[in-house]
């Protein structure tokens, strides 16, 4: 570097050293306000961050993880059923005798909730019927059963 490039670094670093100065020790105090500032606010933020997390967030994950036991599980048990398909343990027809098998219980199911649900409907419309025929069945329709009174020659003789 020349001479002249050395003298117009040292005077640009004249000029500024004040300046770098100051603005570090404004950079200090301003940092120092802010932690006075932002710190206790910081605290309560952190601890209702803990108080939410304890009430909150650890019974989700609590429930999260017991519902994930039981789907690894069935996740395993399907891996290991994929892979005895792979591995040729399983012929087609065992899948298709196992999917009818599955498919006729599910419509046995669906032929017990018909017939159930029609015996229920079947029974409402029966109890409403008893209760209309009784409502349409006053006492003062009938008709007076005839007398039986005492004939005086009966009791003469």
């Amino acid at each position: 570097m020349s001479h002249n490039g050395k003298s117009g670094v040292r005077h640009a670093t004249d000029l500024v050293t004040p300046y770098a100065a100051g603005a570090r020790r404004n950079a200090s105090q301003y940092a120092q306000q802010a932690g006075a500032y932002v710190g206790p606010r910081a605290r309560r933020v952190a601890d209702q961050a803990r108080s939410g997390y304890a009430t909150q967030l650890a019974p989700r994950m609590e429930r999260a993880m017991a519902s994930a036991g039981p789907a690894g599980r069935q996740a395993a048990a399907r891996s290991q059923a994929a892979l005895a398909v792979l591995r040729g343990e399983v012929t087609p027809g065992d899948v298709r005798s196992a999917l009818r098998r599955r498919q006729r219980c599910h419509a046995a199911g669906r032929v017990v909730r018909r017939i159930g649900m029609l015996g229920l409907a079947a029974g409402g419309a029966f109890a409403a019927w008893k209760w209309w025929s009784g409502q349409n069945d006053p006492d003062w329709l009938a008709e007076p059963t005839p007398g039986t009174e005492v004939l005086p020659e009966a009791e003469a003789g």
